[in-house]
């Protein structure tokens, strides 16, 4: 029953903060919608989650809409309307609720009248202890001491829930946020500090329960935790990008100072368990947060001391990574080399950078090392990788050498890169009409003409039909030498189009000679010679 479930003086609150927050004067219509929808019997299946987190169905004009409120925060409410401010569901699941405790119609009376005046019972009831929020601080500890009491004030009302990571993420993180200080850097600095700090008991949540090992998801309830994680990580990522680009006062300048241990640890602790979200989210804040050539000359020796320390690939990279920004192009290029299957993908990502920056000369000088350490990446990939990664290497090197008139130096490349660069070489000989290249590079990884698409084939063969020669012939004898039938009669099919290539290069007088060569060959070959004169190709 309602009327036990719910602590009434946290109703009652609820009810004063939403008369306090949306006024009847200019929320009317609002606050009129969502009584009619209550009265109407359009509200079902209301459940209290606990004392104070309610859920239940509201039919709508055009759906059925699966609405929250949360009666210590009515500002914490959800409806899938999407309405910017509080919309007639919300309002309608209150009204629901409170019916069902106090009375709805003296609830609508006080609210008209700009306020609600407790009754004496209800005011001699002790009040609730409110929950606190986050007030701004003149320190990062301040402020992570200040979150911490938060949680645990929310967690002795929360954590028993299946949705704890939800509740952190959706709940949680807004209360955290709720009285951010005012100055815009400063403000976006607690915002990302809040981020930080549930994306550690969000990663903490999901190891307890050995989640995020693997790249498929073991249950619906891993899934949904890393939704929320993801959640976060996207509001630290908006943190930094509306952090103000102009240089900060020294006041947010000693902030920031005090930010870059916390982030160091986020990298240190959960580096293994989540390595691409940590790896980009601690790389993200070095580039957009700590912007000083000191501070990243500082972490970079920082990091490749731990990295000794620990033996860690991903302290490596990340001190790489600040190599890249301080200009190290060469001392980058190094500890890439050291781990080149780890750093295979950074390198496209410094090549696509540098590329698309518009520094020619930042490219060149990249490119110059970085070349010659194509092989070392390539030779450490698993096979199924290489063709990827030259592939993307090789669309990079096209754009610039677009650009720049490099068209030799991404032949060179691609040559080097054979036969991972098969299809980009192939495109590139075809745009340059250099048919016979074409096929001697089909030929150099021993291909065939049954290796090749029908319709390729077709054009190389419409080109000059006396391209294609050496590809059929190979594709004769590799299906002769199978020595079964069925591959005797695709070898027969493919003699009778080697066949119309000599008759169309008038060139018949070759053909009897290879045909007589293959039949003396072939001469104990009994179902062959069967499947030749069923083909109607013996003399």
């Amino acid at each position: 029953m309602l009327q036990t479930a719910i602590s009434k003086p946290l109703l009652q609150k609820a009810a004063a903060d939403l008369q306090r927050e949306w006024p009847f004067s200019l929320f009317q219509h609002v606050i009129q919608k969502g009584r009619e929808l209550s009265r109407q019997g359009f509200v079902y299946n209301v459940m209290v989650m606990d004392s104070d987190f309610i859920e239940g169905k509201v039919i709508g004009d055009t759906a059925i809409h699966d609405v929250t409120l949360d009666l210590s925060d009515i500002s914490l409410h959800s409806c899938p309307c999407e309405a910017e401010d509080l919309c007639p569901h919300v309002l309608a699941l209150f009204f629901y609720v409170y019916g069902n405790v106090f009375d709805n119609g003296e609830l609508l009376r006080q609210w008209k009248q700009g306020g609600q005046t407790p009754t004496r019972k209800a005011a001699s009831r002790k009040k609730p202890p409110e929950t606190r929020t986050a007030e701004p601080a003149e320190s990062v500890a301040q402020w992570r001491k200040q979150f911490a009491d938060l949680l645990d004030e929310w967690s002795a009302r929360h954590r028993r829930r299946n949705d704890w990571p939800y509740r952190l993420s959706h709940q949680l993180f807004p209360k955290l946020v709720k009285n951010s200080p005012k100055h815009g850097a400063v403000r976006s600095l607690h915002r990302f500090h809040a981020a930080l700090f549930l994306l550690d008991h969000l990663f903490e949540y999901g190891r307890e329960r050995g989640w995020g090992q693997g790249l498929l998801f073991g249950s619906y309830d891993e899934f949904s935790w890393q939704q929320d994680v993801d959640y976060i990580a996207d509001e630290w990522f908006e943190a930094l990008e509306q952090f103000p680009s102009e240089p900060p006062p020294p006041s947010v300048e000693a902030l920031i100072e005090q930010t870059i241990p916390y982030v160091r640890e986020l990298l240190l602790r959960w580096g293994k368990a989540s390595p691409s979200l940590v790896y980009s989210l601690y790389t993200t804040a070095w580039e957009l947060l700590f912007t000083k050539e000191a501070q990243r000359r500082q972490e970079k020796e920082t990091l490749i001391r731990l990295a000794t320390e620990k033996q860690s690939t991903t302290l490596l990279l990340a001190a790489a990574h600040l190599a890249f920004l301080l200009g190290e192009d060469d001392e980058a290029l190094a500890i890439y080399r050291q781990h080149p299957k780890e750093a295979a993908p950074f390198f496209i990502d410094w090549m696509e950078r540098f590329a698309s920056s518009h520094l020619p000369e930042r490219f060149a000088s990249f490119w110059a090392k970085g070349k010659q350490e194509l092989a070392f990446y390539i030779s450490a990939l698993p096979e199924m990788e290489r063709s990827p990664f030259v592939n993307e290497i090789g669309r990079l090197y096209e754009s610039y050498a677009r650009q720049h008139n490099k068209w030799d130096d991404y032949e060179k490349l691609l040559s080097a890169c054979f036969p991972y660069s098969a299809n980009r070489y192939v495109h590139w000989l075809l745009g340059q009409r250099r048919y016979h290249d074409v096929v001697d590079l089909y030929l150099w990884v021993d291909a065939t003409a049954h290796d090749i698409d029908p319709t390729f084939l077709a054009m190389l063969q419409k080109q000059n039909p006396a391209l294609v020669l050496p590809l059929y012939h190979r594709a004769v004898m590799r299906f002769v030498e199978a020595k079964n039938r069925a591959s005797y009669r695709v070898a027969v099919q493919y003699l009778k189009k080697l066949r119309a290539c000599y008759r169309s290069l008038k060139r018949m007088n070759e053909w009897q000679m290879y045909l007589e060569q293959l039949l003396a060959k072939t001469a104990r070959m009994r179902a062959f010679h069967e499947e030749l004169e069923k083909g109607k190709l013996l003399p």
